[in-house]
C-alpha cells in the first residue's frame, strides 16, 4: 500500500467527520479510501478525451463540413468527441447554426433511440 495526502476545506473536511459519525465508514481514512476507489473505477470506465487547440472559427469549418459529410441524425456530444473539439464550443457553434437555420433540431418520437 501507499500513502496518498490531499488538503481539504474545513467544509469538506467537517461533510466526511459527519459521515464517519453516521456510520457511513468505520474512519476517516477508511471513507476516503472509498471516495478514491470509486472515483479511479468510473473515470476508468469512461472515455478520457484529449480535445485540441483550436479557434471558434476552425471549429466552426470543422463541425460544418462533419455535417455536410454526415447527413442525418448528428448528436452534438458524438460530434465533438469524434472532432475532438470541447464540448461548450460544439454546443455554441451548433446554437450559431440553429440560429442561422443551417441545422434544425429533430424530434424522436416516442420509443425511438437514434444513436
Amino acid at each position: 500500500m501507499k500513502r496518498l495526502s490531499a488538503l481539504v476545506s474545513d467544509e469538506e473536511y467537517k461533510r466526511v467527520k459527519k459521515l464517519v459519525g453516521a456510520g457511513a465508514a468505520k474512519s476517516c481514512a477508511e471513507l476516503v479510501r472509498e471516495a478514491v476507489r470509486k472515483y479511479v473505477e468510473d473515470l476508468g470506465s469512461s472515455k478520457l478525451l484529449s480535445f485540441k487547440e483550436i479557434s471558434p472559427l476552425e471549429a466552426r469549418q470543422e463541425i460544418e463540413h462533419y455535417l455536410k459529410n454526415h447527413p442525418g441524425v448528428v448528436w452534438p456530444d458524438d460530434m465533438a468527441e469524434r472532432l475532438g473539439i470541447d464540448y461548450r464550443l460544439t454546443l455554441q457553434i451548433v446554437q450559431e447554426l440553429l440560429r442561422e437555420e443551417k441545422v434544425e433540431v429533430v424530434k424522436l418520437k416516442r420509443g425511438a433511440t437514434e444513436k
